[in-house]
């Protein structure tokens, strides 16, 4: 049986076991509350993103998150996949807000590290229309090669795609990771292939119920919160395949999408 196939039958397989077992993901985003309920049993590491100089280095860190956005996004993969390691790589401030190059050395160091999955809810927005200027190349050629640089190496980047049309979302849009998109649907599992320029498999990112500052939740719209779904279903196949290439991880995940094909409630407009 060829890999390819072998991932058609893990698709199925994988319904047998939902807890992502001994995978180590890393969610590169604003850190994680490690003290909320919802992740109460989870097991996580935590390290940020450090300026020293004009250079940057990934040190220890607090598990605090100041703006609510990496924990929500932890609370989802935990759902989804109890079991699954996560280190957390704070490469955010309170405001939301990073540099380009504390983003590529928060990347380059989870290909280092050579984690099973890497989340990926933030990212370069470029406008459609506009002229990229010589920053914007020299970032995107800096993430074009991480990406490269991660699917040679087997870590599988899962990066959530634009929230509206008129950008196009870096490093999301590369076909060397796995691109996500964000839709509603009835079940928090659902998945659905759809293979545009900007991404390839859209997933829950509507009214999310996921973790909110100070031990609450909230309902977090936006391809972030779909990003950690998908993640979280890599980690599944990961636990089950860890062998498992990254083309073959697609085929898996696009049948999944085919398998648990649901009804698709109308997206809110963005």
């Amino acid at each position: 049986m060829t890999e390819q196939a072998e991932a058609l039958t893990l698709a199925s397989d994988v319904a047998l076991d939902k807890s992502g077992r001994g995978v180590r993901i890393a969610i590169v985003d604003s850190g994680v509350e490690a003290s909320h309920p919802w992740l109460a049993s989870a097991k996580i590491q935590h390290v940020r993103v450090d300026r020293q100089g004009e250079r940057f280095a990934v040190v220890a860190a607090d598990p605090v998150d100041l703006s609510g956005h990496g924990t929500a996004c932890a609370g989802i993969i935990h759902k989804l996949a109890p079991l699954a390691e996560i280190t957390s790589v704070c490469a955010l401030s309170a405001e939301g807000k990073g540099s380009r190059d504390g983003l590529i050395a928060a990347l380059r160091y989870c290909v280092r590290e050579r984690f099973a999955v890497v989340n990926l809810s933030i990212g370069i927005d470029v406008p459609r229309q506009a002229p990229l200027r010589p920053t914007d190349y020299k970032s995107i050629v800096d993430l074009y090669e991480i990406a490269d640089a991660a699917y040679t190496a087997q870590v599988v980047l899962v990066a959530s795609g634009p929230n509206v049309a008129g950008f196009r979302t870096y490093p999301g849009r590369f076909k060397s990771l796995i691109g996500v998109g964000r839709g509603a649907f009835e079940d928090p599992e659902a998945l659905r292939s759809e293979i545009t320029i900007d991404y390839e498999i859209v997933a829950p990112g509507n009214d999310v119920l996921a973790p909110a500052l100070g031990g609450g939740e909230r309902r977090w719209t936006g391809t972030s919160f779909a990003c950690p779904h998908v993640a979280a279903h890599v980690a599944r196949i990961r636990a089950r395949r860890p062998d498992l290439s990254i083309e073959s991880i697609k085929t898996a995940l696009h049948e999944l999408a085919f398998e648990r094909a649901a009804p698709i409630i109308p997206d809110a407009p963005a």
